[in-house]
């Protein structure tokens, strides 16, 4: 049995959408007062996943984000039950496309974090910084950012190799990462789609002379205010995601959401979030 939350998407599901399997679509704000054990896998895209989930499936095995994004998900009480996480990246491309308008064929872009969006940035003179304390171009093979150690490699590295940066990493362990020991040291163009948290507000409005222009997804509300008020940063409210996409005839979109449904159905899920530990017992 499978649960979709969050009808925005759904909705626009062809007919031939998991034909073969019992499946029931909820609201973001439809009642969980019910107890269903069948369900193995549950689907949200905003939702927050709490103890009304739980109650409501207590065999539930996989909750399959639809959103690049998980925090809306407690990782550490789906390790407790012996639930699997996966996301399915689902806007990929189209954050990609809002990142690439803003990309001119001549700049010098060092790309943070190399992951599904980062992967899809487009520009004839790009380097990559990822998982280590690394730095190569596109050709080279680099993990997704994750840890604190590449503020390192700022420190012992010349900025003005660069004129423009990308910044596509997760929130975990990353909280403003671009920071003031960043900034100081670099004169150009700032395009995130990284989690507010991920920038020090502060320290960008410190060194907001040092920025051309900043092209911004998410805005933490600290110092947002001064700095909207330097007219150097533009501020989209986290509609990155939008830009070329549409879940209307989306054929792609679907069937890489079915084919993860089934994945974990059928124990296949090869890279989770948070994988499922069959030592796990209540």
């Amino acid at each position: 049995m499978i649960i979709l939350k969050d009808k925005k998407d759904i909705k626009f599901a062809s007919e031939s959408f998991l034909k073969n399997d019992e499946w029931e679509s909820h609201g973001q704000y439809d009642s969980l007062n019910f107890i269903n054990k069948d369900v193995k896998v549950l689907s949200v895209q905003f939702s927050t996943v709490g103890e009304k989930s739980y109650r409501a499936f207590p065999n539930l095995e996989w909750i399959i984000v639809r959103q690049h994004g998980y925090d809306n998900v407690n990782l550490k009480e789906c390790e407790k039950r012996n639930i699997g996480v996966v996301t399915t990246k689902p806007f990929a491309q189209s954050t990609a496309d809002w990142i690439n308008q803003f990309v001119n064929a001549d700049d010098k872009v060092l790309l943070i974090g190399h992951g599904a969006i980062g992967s899809k940035v487009k520009c004839n003179n790009i380097s990559v910084l990822g998982n280590g304390i690394v730095c190569d171009k596109r050709s080279t093979y680099i993990q997704a950012i994750n840890a604190r150690p590449h503020q390192v490699w700022f420190e012992r590295n010349n900025l003005n190799d660069f004129d423009t940066i990308v910044l596509s990493i997760p929130p975990e362990n990353n909280k403003h990462f671009l920071n003031n020991k960043f900034l100081k040291n670099f004169k150009g163009k700032l395009i995130s789609v990284s989690r507010s948290d991920v920038i020090d507000n502060k320290a960008l409005l410190d060194n907001i002379d040092n920025i051309s222009h900043a092209y911004i997804d998410t805005l933490d509300d600290e110092y947002r205010k001064e700095l909207l008020d330097t007219g150097k940063v533009t501020y989209t409210k986290h509609t990155a995601w939008e830009h070329s996409f549409s879940y209307e005839n989306n054929t792609i979109y679907f069937e890489d959401l079915e084919q993860q449904i089934k994945d974990c159905l059928n124990g296949l899920i090869s890279k989770p979030i948070l994988n499922r530990s069959e030592r796990v017992m209540f």
